[in-house]
């Protein structure tokens, strides 16, 4: 069936937001007495949420992740746009697919209200018919549940939609959801990691994803 919309990972596939994360648990790293971690091991520790990003960054059960996190999140308020850009060619990518009617929508485990600030000031551009992070009362992924609301919003059916991300729990949160996914090798994770995990199709390059979408 003709692929109509598309839900899109944030960090890592439209933005490079490593920095700016990797600045921000550092600080609270620091507030702890705790050692820095250096910027390319972020590339493993994002993906799950900013609640286990801190247990993982901290080493600390659950209660006192929940106190850093909002050491982090006062943190990052103010330093998630110095050094956060879209990605090469993603600017392309979606203003091509918006031209071919392409239903869009973002869909992240980064916290709801960072999502939705970075999509206001990075991706204003663009139509996006739905912009989730971390919802109360929502699994995160790779629980499907948020998909089927975008799912829901869009009017489309699973195999009428695609899902991009560059992490396995993009790729997992497709497969549960019975869409199609795209594995990105722009952004955090090895395409050893997306194929092992289910996606249906890598791409290397924006580029490589408008020539992959002008095929399907």
């Amino acid at each position: 069936m003709r692929k109509r919309g598309i839900i899109f990972d944030l960090d890592g596939t439209l933005l490079d937001t490593l920095e700016d994360i990797a600045i921000s648990v550092n600080h609270v790293l620091n507030l702890y007495k705790k050692e820095p971690i250096e910027l390319q091991k972020f590339r493993y520790l994002v993906g799950q949420g900013a609640l286990q990003l801190m247990q993982d960054a901290l080493g600390v059960d659950e209660a006192e992740a929940k106190v850093a996190l909002e050491k982090f999140e006062k943190h990052y308020a103010t330093q998630y746009s110095q050094n956060t850009k879209l990605y090469k060619g993603v600017s392309k990518l979606l203003t091509l697919l918006q031209k071919r009617g392409f239903k869009m929508a973002i869909l992240s485990n980064k916290p709801d209200s960072f999502t939705k600030l970075c999509a206001v000031k990075y991706l204003r551009e663009w139509k996006f018919e739905a912009v989730y992070g971390i919802r109360e009362n929502v699994e995160k992924k790779p629980s499907p549940q948020a998909v089927y609301d975008i799912l829901e919003e869009f009017k489309l059916k699973p195999d009428e939609c695609l899902f991009m991300g560059d992490t396995k729990i993009d790729m997992i949160t497709a497969k549960n959801a019975n869409i199609d996914s795209i594995g990105v090798l722009w952004g955090f994770r090895e395409r050893l990691e997306l194929e092992e995990n289910g996606a249906k199709y890598t791409v290397s390059t924006p580029a490589d994803a408008i020539k992959l979408l002008g095929e399907l």
